[in-house]
């Protein structure tokens, strides 16, 4: 009997509420010791007609005549009873704070009274397994739980799920792993989601200061008991806004804490030895972005300096790190490397589940090959080096006009070429000094493989496809064709080495995160009247060589395509008929239409049904067993698209990577192809052939091309201006300037430089949702950049030192917004370019020996001057210096060279980080804004500080030289 009043269970009695929590194991228990709705299952009891009382919070006391052990409250550990029966018990677990117990088994004796301190967020768990010990040391585990409540509030009741379970080697966070799906692609977390993390650390014995700091709410567990807990963050603004005072750290070497968040320093006293940590922070919200922010856990003895929570080992709290701003800035660096890492893993697992699908999809394109013979290798003279068929090809057009090839280069040229068109940057001192020490014949084959198999080479493709398939996010609300960030999955589809027929397939189905970095971000056209037919216009030039750009509003006058072609690839994107709207067509009255020069078939509101069009391209129809679900007509697109018997998209994407590496296509222009006319046809069917039978492997065909002697030749002069596109003779590569992403990131390359450019991101206070305002991080590579245009020119949103960076890529060539497909810039020389190069602020900062870059390292090391300047030679130009060059150079220097080192040296750290401020979307329209915006921009121009451990006359003419190197011909002109 149960005493009257009493809200105990019984055994196996279960918990007498609508939102009870399920045991996950209650098909494991024992018949008699299951719930009872689980004993019998036409069993269901009535819901509760009591609403309001079923919002109350409910606290359920359990009795009993038995009295347990202390336990010691840590997560996941055993409550051991007197009843032979254990329970487990664990802070919050999957649910935030509880209004409703979960479910539980009882033991046959009750125990004694337990009271849950809601409060403290101690809750018992019967479903959460403690971490075996072994796991716990030394490392922290963080589990990341998706599907939780969004009230702003610990006091949630709806349960969450472990999404995914990873290490950290301390509590700092500044870089979560992305989520990605079964078969590869980025997607959405829930929003919002909960990063728990936990582990053992030793902590000081006595009075112990403790910081918690974090971007959203968090709170922290020490041995079970809350000691901190952070706020949430509040949503949208207006602009009207203070901009908030900048609090000064807790200590002078702290980080100083970065806008919107917000931070809780606690004592307390504790014995000294190990601790169980238990870390919970709430990640987004609704009208919220799911960022991470940065979350760091840091304690410090007394009054003294803080350090980095770690978790334990022997006297750990001796070897933390410290928490300050070069060590956080350190750690966030490698964070990016440790969790960049994570991600390649998880993904590149995930994608094996395609791999039998698409082996399959390869050997049948195999097969349709072998039904073709291949093209006829052609003899040529002896004169003509032959490293593969690709020289044949090419010494045989030679030969027969009668014309010799260019010269081989030399080494150190061919290493610069291969290092600019494989991984977008100029090699360094290290690689120069390694690649003339590889012996054998077989060195520049060898060098070939290294950079091929360089992560560089993914990022050096991204901003090629950025212009061809017209990627273009905006990061404050959308404007005209705005679409999603792929370039994410961009650079993950070449780091993985993605056969380019699935690319282009998972480009067409456009699943994954809209504006996370996967495909479904290439679907957007803000502003579009009609998104799928940009799309279609995009694709088709990119992968057919077909131009439908004129085809959008009427029939194309200078191409054999009609309005309706274009439509009906559009709907097969859409999956479904497509109205054409007015807005898409030109005007139909009968005066206009006589003194059109256009021709117009394809009324306003007609309805288009998907349909293949280009059957002159490629069979409409293709194999049943390619298809995974034959009535999506999306699906069915990217099938004809990539099949086998569509030899066309095979040969555009060999011209494509031809011309990039050669300087001109086969074909001329590479995006369309109506009238044109291949110049070596042979070769450029052999290297579609290639493609098709190494799997769509578009390394295995570069490879190819920088092994040929025709890409190893010296370059020739420009035959776009001498002979029309049939009769080019490829006599060897056109001489090409370094594109504007080449240039950048060359220059911060050499120096060894962070561009150090803010965060993409006008909402740095994560006030508002993603869908206005998108944060495209902090940029490493210039592909990282986006445009920081807005309608508003108001000075408290500038970003002066990205916008230096947008400056110079701007005038070389490289386009703010992507409206529109675009293959080939506009690369002619105008008196800009070197006016900017010279006198512009990257163009300074590259020149400035300041104390993070690698040339004041060199000029610090001790070694004679003429070494100094071949060194200096090799890592800008790659090459030695000719016996002018040091002539000229060792006079300059000289004078005060043994005496360069200044008797009392500067910070050796490295340059101290720009001061952080907290200028948001939510303040810019104050006065005090443009004030710190304005003092930014002037900190901005006057560059890179200069170091202060050389001696100021000497550091000045190195800076003379370094300047006259950088701004010659032969820097930004490819060998």
């Amino acid at each position: 009997m149960r005493p009257p009043g009493h809200r105990g269970l019984r055994p196996g009695e279960p918990a007498r509420h609508r939102h009870a929590h399920p045991l996950r194991h209650h098909r494991d228990a024992p018949a008699h010791r299951r719930p009872l709705h689980r004993q019998r299952a036409h069993h269901r009891r009535p819901p509760d007609p009591r609403p309001a009382l079923r919002r109350k919070r409910r606290i359920f006391i359990l009795r009993s005549r038995f009295t347990p052990r202390v336990p010691e409250w840590r997560r996941g550990a055993n409550l051991q009873l007197s009843s032979p029966a254990p329970w487990r018990i664990g802070t919050m677990g999957a649910v935030l704070g509880f209004l409703h117990l979960p479910e539980f088994f009882m033991p046959r004796a009750l125990p004694v009274i337990l009271i849950l301190l809601l409060a403290q967020g101690v809750a018992l768990r019967a479903d959460d397994p403690p971490v075996p010990a072994a796991r716990m040391e030394g490392r922290v585990l963080v589990e990341l739980i998706e599907g939780i409540d969004d009230k702003r509030s610990w006091k949630a009741e709806k349960a969450g799920k472990v999404a995914e379970e990873y290490e950290e080697p301390a509590f700092a966070f500044r870089r979560l792993p992305k989520k990605y799906s079964a078969t590869g692609l980025i997607n959405d977390r829930s929003n919002p989601f909960l990063l728990r993390a936990r582990g053992r650390a030793v902590l000081p014995a006595g009075e112990c200061r403790i910081l918690l700091r974090s971007f959203n709410s968090a709170r922290l567990f020490v041995d079970g008991k809350l000691a901190a807990e952070t706020r949430f963050r509040t949503r949208n603004a207006d602009g009207h806004e203070d901009v908030p005072e900048t609090r000064a750290p807790l200590h002078p070497d702290n980080p100083p804490l970065p806008p919107g968040h917000s931070e809780k320093l606690v004592k307390l006293e504790l014995k000294g030895g190990s601790h169980d940590i238990l870390l919970e922070a709430v990640i987004g919200g609704k009208g919220l972005r799911s960022e991470l922010g940065e979350l760091v856990v840091a304690f410090s003895s007394g009054e003294g300096a803080f350090k980095i929570l770690s978790p334990a080992g022997e006297n750990r709290q001796t070897e933390a790190t410290p928490f300050t701003l070069e060590s956080w800035l350190a750690s966030e660096a490698k964070a990016r490397q440790r969790i960049g890492a994570l991600d390649n893993r998880n993904r590149r697992h995930a994608r094996r589940s395609e791999d039998t699908y698409w082996e399959k999809r390869h050997r049948i394109a195999r097969e349709l090959l072998s039904k073709t013979p291949p093209p006829d290798l052609p003899e040529v003279s002896p004169a003509v080096a032959v490293s593969n068929a690709i020289d044949r090809f090419i010494g045989a057009k030679l030969d027969k006009a009668g014309i010799e090839p260019a010269p081989l280069l030399d080494d150190a040229g061919f290493l610069r070429r291969l290092s600019l068109d494989v991984r977008g940057v100029v090699p360094s001192l290290q690689e120069v000094n390694a690649f003339f020490s590889t012996p054998g014949e077989d060195r520049r084959a060898r060098w070939v493989e290294r950079m091929l198999a360089s992560e560089d080479w993914a990022d050096h493709w991204v901003p090629y496809w950025q212009d061809v398939l017209a990627e273009n996010p905006g990061i404050l609300k959308p404007k005209l064709n705005n679409t999603g960030p792929f370039r994410w999955w961009l650079r993950e589809a070449f780091l993985d080495g993605l056969a380019f027929d699935r690319l282009v397939t998972e480009l067409v189905l456009m699943r994954g995160s809209k504006h996370g970095g996967a495909p479904a971000g290439f679907s957007m056209a803000s502003q579009n009247d009609v998104p799928m037919a940009a799309k279609a216009h995009i694709l088709s030039t990119a992968f057919l060589g077909v131009e439908l750009k004129c085809a959008r509003c009427h029939d194309a006058p200078y191409h054999p395509y009609k309005q309706k072609d274009l439509f009906s690839l559009a709907a097969m994107l859409k999956r479904g008929a497509l109205q054409v709207p007015k807005t898409s067509s030109v005007p139909r009255s009968k005066k206009e239409l006589e003194e059109m020069i256009v021709e117009v078939t394809l009324a306003p509101g007609s309805k288009v049904k998907p349909a293949w069009p280009f059957t002159a391209i490629a069979p409409r129809e293709v194999p049943e067993n390619i298809l995974r679900s034959a009535a999506d007509t999306r699906e069915r697109l990217a099938a004809v698209i990539t099949s086998g018997e569509n030899t066309r998209f095979a040969r555009v994407i060999v011209n494509r990577l031809w011309k990039r590496y050669m300087g001109h296509g086969l074909v001329e222009p590479v995006d369309d192809w109506n009238k044109a006319e291949a110049s070596h046809p042979a070769l450029l069917d052999w290297l579609a052939r290639e493609l098709v039978l190494n799997d769509y492997d578009l390394k295995a065909v570069a490879r190819l091309v920088l092994n040929s002697s025709a890409y190893g030749r010296e370059a020739a002069a420009d035959e776009r201006r001498l002979q029309p596109p049939t009769r080019r003779l490829f006599a060897g590569p056109a001489r090409r300037r370094m594109n504007a992403e080449q240039l950048v990131d060359s220059l911060f390359r050499v120096t060894g430089k962070a561009i150090g450019s803010e965060e993409m991101n006008f909402d740095i206070d994560g006030r508002r949702p993603i869908d206005t305002f998108l944060n495209l991080g902090t940029p490493a590579r210039a592909w990282e950049f986006a445009s920081l245009s807005n309608e508003r020119d108001r000075p408290a949103l500038a970003k002066p030192v990205a916008q230096s960076v947008i400056d110079l890529l701007r005038t070389f060539g490289w386009r703010e917004t992507r409206q529109s497909p675009l293959t080939v810039r506009d690369h002619e020389p105008n008196a800009l370019q070197p006016l900017t190069l010279a006198n512009g602020i990257i163009g300074h900062r590259a020149a400035t020996l300041s104390d993070d870059s690698a040339l004041t390292a060199l000029c610090l090391e001790e070694k004679p001057l003429p070494r100094l300047v071949q060194e200096t030679f090799l890592s800008v130009l790659s090459r030695q210096p000719s016996a002018e060059d040091l002539n000229i150079f060792t006079g300059l220097l000289a004078e005060g060279y043994e005496k360069r080192i200044a008797a009392s040296g500067g910070d050796p750290g490295g340059r101290k980080a720009r001061r952080r401020h907290a200028v948001s979307w939510s303040n810019h329209l104050s006065v005090e804004a443009t004030r710190i915006k304005l003092e930014m921009e002037r900190l901005a121009r006057a560059g890179d500080p200069p170091t202060k451990r050389l001696e100021a006359g000497w550091r000045e003419r190195y800076e003379d030289m370094l300047w006259a190197l950088f701004n010659s011909p032969e820097f930004i002109f490819l060998p």
